[in-house]
């Protein structure tokens, strides 16, 4: 009988809801705290678009995102995967922006004595496995990553766990996730308090008096800045531009990946969208647009856009 296999992800991965739910993808959530209220970032698009509604674009206001402890994410695989799934794959946020990858590695040794007894009370005789990957990558990248794992484990009738651990994690080094900021304070402030120095001081006055954005990318575990444009619309489209580059050279995976901070459907009257679209079609390469998470959207600001695909 096939393994059955399982896929989770923290809530900062960029993938539509809609998407999450067709492909049975579980979620660890963020936790969150905005001044005195707090609640739990599970992807829901309806309360990350009220949260900007109502609280990101207030730059006083003090907020802080934390990982689930090892306690919760223990707790989360012994009561809700153990018994679900015979073979579980974890893609984290990139471990030195979170302590999500550290927390749910501990987590994943942890239930090594605990799972047996479980599975066995409900008459699974096989193993239990869980691995925890690194997606050395933001955003939109863990969710091309994620899209990849899918295809590999739907392109096999019996899928060898290890095989598809090793692939996903080979895969990891060739996702590029891009970020244009609509506001430059977001990423200097508060993006400064993961570790992302991007943005400095110089590079924050200058951009602020000359309206000058920057193509932020994330890979391999690294985030720099990669161009910078005047004005936001035409970073955006200067973006589109390195996707429909990326598309024609050639993709590993066949889609892009794309979120927005706000209604995702803004994206589609950005210069440089039609464009994209079309060459993404007669490419065959399938676009994803979703709301950009709560927790992204904290550090890189109301407006802001992010892009991924996987290229060589």
């Amino acid at each position: 009988m096939p393994q059955k296999i399982g896929l989770v992800v923290d809530s900062t991965c960029d993938l539509p809801r809609s998407f999450i739910e067709q492909h049975g993808i579980e979620i660890m959530p963020v936790l969150m705290r905005f001044g005195h209220m707090s609640f739990k970032d599970m992807r829901d698009p309806e309360q990350t678009m009220d949260f900007y509604r109502r609280f990101v674009a207030d730059k006083n206001l003090e907020i802080t995102t934390t990982p689930l402890s090892t306690k919760a994410i223990r707790d989360l695989f012994l009561d809700q995967l153990v018994l679900k799934y015979d073979r579980v794959l974890v893609v984290t946020v990139a471990s030195n922006r979170s302590a999500t990858f550290e927390n749910a590695t501990q987590a994943s040794f942890m239930i090594l004595s605990g799972y047996k007894e479980r599975r066995r009370a409900a008459g699974l005789d096989e193993q239990f496995g869980l691995r925890v990957i690194d997606s050395k990558t933001l955003f939109t990248g863990q969710a091309v990553i994620v899209y990849e794992a899918l295809r590999a484990i739907r392109g096999q009738e019996e899928v060898l766990f290890d095989k598809l651990r090793q692939h996903v994690e080979n895969f990891t080094q060739h996702v590029q996730a891009f970020v244009v900021p609509q506001d430059l304070f977001y990423v200097r402030n508060r993006a400064h308090q993961k570790g992302d120095k991007s943005v400095g001081w110089f590079k924050f006055q200058m951009g602020t008096m000359l309206d000058i954005k920057p193509i932020l990318r994330a890979y391999r575990g690294e985030t720099e800045s990669v161009a910078n444009v005047r004005g936001y619309e035409h970073a955006v489209e200067k973006l589109f531009g390195m996707a429909i580059e990326a598309i024609e050279r050639g993709l590993l995976s066949k889609v892009v990946c794309m979120s927005y901070a706000g209604n995702p459907e803004a994206v589609k009257s950005l210069p440089g969208y039609e464009d994209f679209i079309q060459c993404a079609m007669s490419n065959k390469v399938e676009t994803l647009l979703s709301v950009m998470s709560t927790a992204a959207g904290i550090h890189v600001g109301p407006g802001a856009f992010s892009l991924a695909y996987a290229a060589r």
